[in-house]
């Protein structure tokens, strides 16, 4: 693959903090952007009371929407039209809320390594099982060419070319899918698993525990306890109606299907992901 694609253009003048982060933690960045990816992820508000490290196809929208009620007390209900947006996400303005100034990171909030290495107030993660994300990440993807999102049009073009991908047979299929981590698989090998989109790029690659050092991780399987600690640390009621932050909520289009029949997928996976497996103690099915 790497004599098919152009290597990423390389950002050389790092701004703060992250010339800082990188300083200060040598050799856990591969590159200034992939640095500054795990900077702009993490957001808090003004009085950094928590801080919520974004992490793709992982129940985000749950924890904002969480967040969001524990610290305003009303539930979130902005709407933005898809068309105006050109993301597919239902509930996209929610991830606008770092636009407003009520939310934001150290860029918008002065720059400050502290902000990243020594927060004051609670750390907060969230993640999913390895196989079920892969799975709901390739939906995702699908669902943008049934949409003609332009979001995610030029991984589109690259898996049309370089992993036989044909968009009109095998989109939502279980031979797209392999085609999709055979795919994730040669990217990583060729340019780094840091190149990836974070919508699947492995989560150990998000949260860097050693790093961020979450206080509470949330498995995106059992959010509704996650919800309750988050509660009870923030010292905070819990909203009436968790089940309704549940929103844009994924699931496979055929649940007769096996989208792991093919032999090696579930390895592809392991291998891939191999640190969240580790990491996040979810067990793997193939050795």
């Amino acid at each position: 693959m790497q004599d098919k694609l152009f290597q990423p253009i390389q950002i050389e003048t790092p701004p703060a903090p992250v010339a800082d982060l990188m300083a200060a933690c040598p050799g856990a960045f591969g590159s200034v952007a992939a640095a500054q990816r795990f900077v702009q992820l993490i957001w808090f508000p003004p009085d950094r009371g928590w801080r919520y490290q974004l992490n793709g196809k992982s129940g985000n929208t749950f924890v904002l929407n969480l967040l969001f009620e524990l610290e305003y007390g009303q539930p979130f209900s902005c709407h933005v039209a898809q068309a105006e947006t050109g993301n597919q996400h239902p509930d996209f303005a929610l991830f606008l809320t770092s636009q407003t100034g009520l939310w934001g990171n150290a860029f918008q909030a002065g720059g400050t390594l502290e902000d990243v290495l020594e927060f004051p107030g609670l750390s907060l993660a969230s993640v999913r099982d390895p196989y079920a994300r892969a799975l709901s990440g390739f939906f995702y993807l699908c669902r943008s060419h049934e949409l003609g999102d332009r979001r995610f049009l030029p991984e589109r073009i690259r898996m049309n070319a370089m992993a036989g991908m044909d968009w009109d047979r095998d989109a939502s299929t279980p031979q797209g899918f392999a085609r999709f981590l055979h795919y994730l698989k040669d990217s990583a090998e060729a340019f780094g698993a840091e190149s990836l989109d974070p919508h699947w790029m492995p989560q150990a690659l998000h949260i860097r525990p050693k790093i961020y050092r979450p206080d509470l991780i949330g498995r995106t399987e059992e959010l509704d306890r996650f919800a309750k600690e988050v509660a009870a640390q923030l010292d905070r009621p819990l909203p009436t109606g968790i089940e309704g932050l549940r929103r844009n909520a994924s699931s496979r289009k055929d649940g007769r299907q096996d989208f792991y029949a093919e032999p090696g997928l579930r390895g592809i996976v392991e291998q891939l992901y191999a640190a969240d497996f580790e990491l996040f103690e979810y067990p793997g099915q193939e050795g």
